[in-house]
């Protein structure tokens, strides 16, 4: 029933018979809907209904406009974002009283027209999303940086600089992925041509790395040719940006890719807490572990996991309340984190369970992190925790380790899952290591 799919409504402001043309022929009305004018009275109309979700406009040039747009836009925020449209040839129009998101040249194609709709549209769904749960303060985004020639590097670079971008650079395509790799960039702006591995290998590795492939892609290239924008984009790429570079286009768009990259990043971290502690939940651990497992084979290096539960938490939960049980969870959660280095990460892994994982950790350094962990637990003073058998709140760890005790992430679970419970059997308050298999 394809009427009941929502397809944005697209609202195209032009006084261009030729733009006019372009876009109403190259449109994808499968995904779009499209309506037209060329006044600026009837475009406010629309907006105003709230019929509109992107408002692509071409600039009268010269600029004689009448104002009302400029005007009923700067009242309205950041109601509707706008695609603007130029022509390669011509200076950058100056719309400061826009938010502009994208930037489409003439001469309009189909390939750039959706890039540009899709890219803008995805950007809104997931501002309108979150829009009631405001972003965390973030630090400077970083932009990695993939050009051979120094002084192209130099130029792109004092751009973003010049905003508060953090720049990083590379001047080929193996070095690039180190980067990326080591530092994890908040957009990747990729030269196709350079020594080497040229730009489309360089995404298609970032594609295929699990911990790299949400970072957008922005190929940047003298190659206006359709196939080559196809291939950039059958191999991952988000966008291209054709040579010479415009600053402010250039601006623009990296200023959207990070601001979504930002916004996916919420909403993925959203799904991968414990909404209770803030730590990571099981779902996490699953992609971490065998994330982290891949890393430890290839490297041959230990990896440690340890397993931790609360003793006797069920009395608690009976004696205080679910509320005061709670509040122990939460505090345990600052105690584990607090105690452990920043290579490590902490999980919730349900009820009262909880995961370290330790990455290069051998089981000499486990139990020692095992036994800090449960003596800081003991010295803590939880609420009513004199009400608890022995006058304490206490945890019991069991501790494995890669390869040891097991060889994948379902044994080496297992393995700390059999050691905490032996510790608990053998009197609760301390830790166990598990055993070798076999």
């Amino acid at each position: 029933m394809a009427g009941l799919f929502f397809h944005p409504l697209v609202l195209l402001l032009s006084g261009s018979h030729e733009t006019i043309t372009a876009v109403a022929s190259q449109m994808d009305y499968e995904l779009f809907n499209l309506l037209i004018t060329i006044r600026e009275e009837e475009a406010i109309e629309a907006i105003r209904r709230g019929w509109s979700d992107v408002l692509i406009f071409e600039p009268p040039n010269p600029q004689h406009h009448s104002g009302c747009l400029s005007l009923f836009l700067q009242e309205q925020g950041d109601a509707l974002p706008v695609i603007l449209i130029t022509s390669p040839q011509d200076l950058f129009p100056e719309c400061p009283w826009l938010r502009v998101y994208e930037v489409l040249h003439k001469p309009i194609n189909r390939l750039d027209l959706s890039a540009r709709l899709k890219s803008v549209v995805t950007l809104r769904q997931l501002e309108k999303q979150l829009a009631d749960q405001p972003l965390g303060p973030r630090g400077a985004a970083r932009v990695l940086l993939v050009e051979d020639s120094p002084l192209q590097r130099k130029i792109l670079a004092g751009y973003l600089a010049g905003e508060g971008i953090e720049v990083i650079t590379a001047a080929d395509g193996a070095e690039a992925l180190r980067i990326a790799e080591q530092q994890r960039p908040d957009l990747i702006l990729l030269d196709v041509v350079l020594p080497g591995m040229d730009g489309f290998e360089v995404c298609r590795h970032l594609k295929e790395n699990t911990g790299l492939k949400d970072i957008p892609v922005v190929f940047i290239t003298s190659r206006q040719g359709r196939e080559e924008k196809i291939r950039g984009l059958e191999c991952g790429a988000d966008d291209f940006l054709i040579k010479p570079v415009d600053k402010r286009e250039l601006l623009i768009r990296t200023h959207s890719l990070i601001r979504r990259k930002q916004l996916t990043d919420t909403l993925v971290n959203q799904a991968s807490r414990d909404p209770l502690t803030g730590l990571f939940n099981r779902r996490q651990l699953a992609l971490d572990l065998q994330r982290e497992l891949s890393r430890a084979k290839r490297y041959s290096t230990p990896l440690a996991l340890i397993m931790a539960d609360v003793d006797f938490f069920k009395n608690y939960n009976d004696t205080n309340g679910h509320l005061a049980g709670d509040e122990v969870l939460r505090q345990l959660a600052g105690l584990f984190v607090s105690s452990i280095r920043d290579m490590d990460t902490v999980y919730r892994y349900g009820g009262e369970e909880f995961i370290i994982l330790l990455p290069q950790t051998d089981p000499a350094g486990a139990v020692t992190v095992a036994e800090k962990l449960r003596r800081k637990v003991e010295k803590h003073s939880f609420p009513h925790g004199e009400k608890q058998p022995g006058g304490r709140l206490t945890i019991s760890l069991g501790v494995a380790v890669y390869p040891d005790h097991a060889r994948d992430a379902e044994g080496l679970i297992l393995a700390a899952d059999r050691a905490m419970y032996r510790a608990k059997k053998e009197g609760r308050n301390r830790y166990a290591t598990a055993t070798s298999p076999g």
